[in-house]
């Protein structure tokens, strides 16, 4: 082979093989970026309604009491929240607002804030 230019038809068949290995892996790891592309964007919605609710209920005087749930329509996210008065303190109310995929209920995000009153 010393005298011969050019590929045998082994060598471009390894070499298509290969490249066939390369792209395949690359082609695996755009469906995995997109999964976990997908799963951050319903954490970053988690957390922005989880926060809007917060906010909302920061601002209310008197704070209700009792444990609510709400689904969010147009989102697929469910949010609840709890407001209780603190053991140790009586004026020291604890708020709890959570936020999750109605699907996936595992995967929440939980804001927990103290207002004093």
């Amino acid at each position: 082979m010393i005298g011969n230019k050019g590929l045998t038809l082994l060598e471009v068949m390894i070499a298509m093989l290969i490249l066939s290995i390369g792209l395949l892996s690359m082609a695996s790891l755009v469906g995995t970026g997109h999964r976990v592309l997908a799963i951050s964007d319903q954490a970053s919605l988690a957390a922005q309604l989880a926060r809007n609710k917060m906010e909302g209920l920061r601002s209310i005087h008197p704070l209700p009491t009792k444990l609510t749930q709400e689904e969010v329509v147009g989102t697929g996210m469910t949010r609840t929240w709890s407001i209780a008065q603190s053991e140790n303190d009586p004026k020291l109310w604890v708020i709890t607002v959570e936020a999750f995929p109605t699907k996936e209920p595992n995967r929440s995000v939980v804001l927990k804030s103290l207002l004093f009153y």
